[in-house]
């Protein structure tokens, strides 16, 4: 075992990684994430020490991430990439490791004018150099933005200089596997495929490995952009280069697009007439400044800009807007849980909104301009303050208590000491034979789960017997895709006669995951003890597939899981099981 695959996979390491993954997950505006690490927690150690045992013995394998896409101010869409908890945990005990570890790694963080993505700099450190800047002179400047930056990093070459300084071939496949990206959604995203990273080139924007990529990358060209009456300060993919000479600032914008070329990237030039003023600047800092960082900028002053302003108050909008219709939700329901963000809830996102906007503005030396925007906030507080009070004018007890925020325990659905948690037995030794059959299975869903509005998808579970060619399919309403997925791995078992054994593939980490670690069943116990029943007398293997990939049979199932929960999804009640 190798120094840094050693140190990386340290419980210690990855408890340090789940630290600051949850740190930063529980501030998150998503409620998938936020739910995702309030999930994990409920058993992190336990998490953490199967996470470790997989990677020490050469088990753990990434679990496919989901691909989504956004708007930009520009009207083209950038990818995000979703990863699980467990990924992002090894991720970050990778990064931690390289920076604890590598000496070239640390060099590359030390670069002081790299504030991106590097431990202990970050923006008011940027603001630093710009100011100490103006006041040597240097008031010309030329600013611009990477056009596409995480997805046209050349990942194997930055590899190959980690690899230069890293021994540690365990390491270098770890580090590899994590910064690939595997889409389990690629069919459904149709040509928004092509804003995502491919397997040799780019990394996913929303990795905790991307910023050090790009950093890396850029190492040469942030040594070079430095001296000679030049000052080049950067921030992952945007940067501004200043000078007291607007000659020598346009000579070097020049060379700088040059070197950015010729590693496979574009900046936005703002000499061209076309880039708009959001992507690339040049000028004067006297005549107005620029914006970098999310701060106007200029000689004496520094204060959040337009967009990062309006930015915050369309997030406490959009906030109050998910809080008025779960309100409604909770009301129509007559249940406490029917939905999160309830008035107190509400209050309570946006209190969290607006201190860590705060935050990150502080360094801001007009306070008139955060001034103005307290009173525009103020202004929408005191609008949903006014509905609510409105709303509640009309409703019992109950429902201003369920509404407001703090539950009925009435509305707590009472459990079955059946749905006690257990933990599945771990897998028996399984010797494959002549006669084992072979069945390939997936879950879908279709219509969008939101906790919020209380829509619920349709799901649908197929599989497919390689020997037989029996295609089995059938659907629910008010599903989860993890329900789906564990009832056609069932399904499938039941089809085989007792006494028989089978190889299940899926493309279930739930599943496989839980089947072969044997995991403690804290939900979906329906399910998980309809598996236990229908496995005896039945010899069962569940093996993991990589979804999307190529596989004839995983493809079959999906395309019959999919069509069977569009069918579903169309009619009233949901459709019975059919064979096919």
């Amino acid at each position: 075992m190798g120094r840094l695959f050693d140190e990386a996979t340290k419980q210690r390491t990855l408890f340090k990684a789940w630290h600051k993954i949850k740190s930063n997950g529980r501030r998150s505006s998503a409620d998938e994430t936020r739910e995702a690490i309030e999930e994990f927690d409920k058993n992190s150690l336990s998490n953490i020490r199967q996470i470790q045992k997989q990677l020490r013995s050469g088990k753990f394998r990434f679990d496919p991430q989901h691909g989504v896409t956004i708007k930009k101010s520009s009207g083209g869409k950038r990818g995000i990439v979703m990863a699980s908890v467990r990924n992002r945990i090894v991720e970050r005990a990778l990064l931690d490791t390289l920076q604890g570890k590598s000496d070239y790694v640390k060099s590359v963080n030390t670069q002081p004018t790299s504030v991106g993505g590097v431990p202990n700099r970050s923006v008011p450190h940027g603001l630093q150099l710009i100011d100490d800047a103006f006041r040597d002179g240097n008031v010309h400047f030329v600013r611009s933005d990477i056009s596409g930056f995480f997805d046209g990093i050349p990942r194997e070459k930055v590899l190959d200089a980690i690899s230069s300084d890293v021994a540690d071939p365990e390491f270098m496949k770890l580090l590899d596997q994590a910064s690939t990206v595997v889409l389990q959604n690629q069919a459904s995203l149709g040509e928004d495929r092509k804003v995502f990273p491919t397997d040799s080139e780019g990394v996913a924007q929303g990795s905790p490995l991307s910023p050090l990529f790009g950093n890396i990358l850029l190492y040469e060209f942030d040594k070079q952009f430095n001296g000679r009456g030049v000052i080049c300060v950067r921030f992952i993919d945007d940067f501004v280069i200043m000078s007291d000479s607007e000659k020598r600032c346009r000579g070097a914008f020049k060379s700088a697009r040059k070197q950015l070329r010729d590693l496979g990237l574009e900046c936005h030039d703002p000499y061209s007439g076309t880039s708009s003023p959001d992507k690339a600047q040049f000028g004067n800092a006297h005549s107005g400044g620029f914006s970098f960082l999310g701060y106007d900028c200029a000689p004496g002053l520094f204060q959040p800009n337009r967009k990062a302003r309006n930015s915050l108050l369309e997030k406490i909008r959009g906030r109050i807007k998910a809080g008025k219709t779960a309100i409604g939700q909770v009301r129509k329901k007559q249940n406490s849980f029917a939905a999160r963000s309830r008035y107190v809830q509400t209050m309570a996102v946006i209190d969290s909104v607006v201190r860590g906007w705060g935050e990150a503005f502080a360094y801001g030396n007009v306070p008139q301009t955060i001034r103005d925007l307290d009173k525009k906030i103020d202004e929408l507080l005191d609008g949903f303050r006014s509905w609510y009070a409105l709303q509640s004018k009309h409703m019992n007890a109950k429902d201003r208590r369920r509404t407001g925020g703090v539950g009925l325990l009435e509305d707590i659905r009472p459990k079955l000491l059946q749905e006690a948690p257990f933990t599945l037995d771990p897998p028996k030794k399984f010797r494959r034979t002549q006669t084992t059959s072979f069945i390939s299975t997936d879950g879908s869903t279709a219509g969008k789960s939101n906790r919020d509005t209380g829509l619920a998808p349709v799901g649908a579970w197929a599989y497919i017997n390689h020997q037989t060619k029996e295609e089995r399919s059938g659907s629910d309403r008010g599903t989860t895709n993890n329900r789906m997925e564990l009832k056609a791995v069932i399904q499938a078992i039941d089809s085989i006669p007792t006494g028989g054994a089978v190889i299940i593939r899926s493309d279930s980490k739930y599943v496989s995951n839980a089947v072969n670690n044997g995991s403690i069943v804290t939900s979906n116990h329906d399910l998980w003890q309809e598996f236990v029943d229908v496995s005896k007398g039945r010899e069962i293997r569940v093996v993991w597939v990589k979804g999307h990939d190529g596989d004839a049979f995983n493809e079959a199932a999906d395309n019959l899981a999919r069509q069977t929960a569009e069918i579903a999804i169309r009619t009233k009640p949901a459709e019975k099981s059919k064979t096919t």
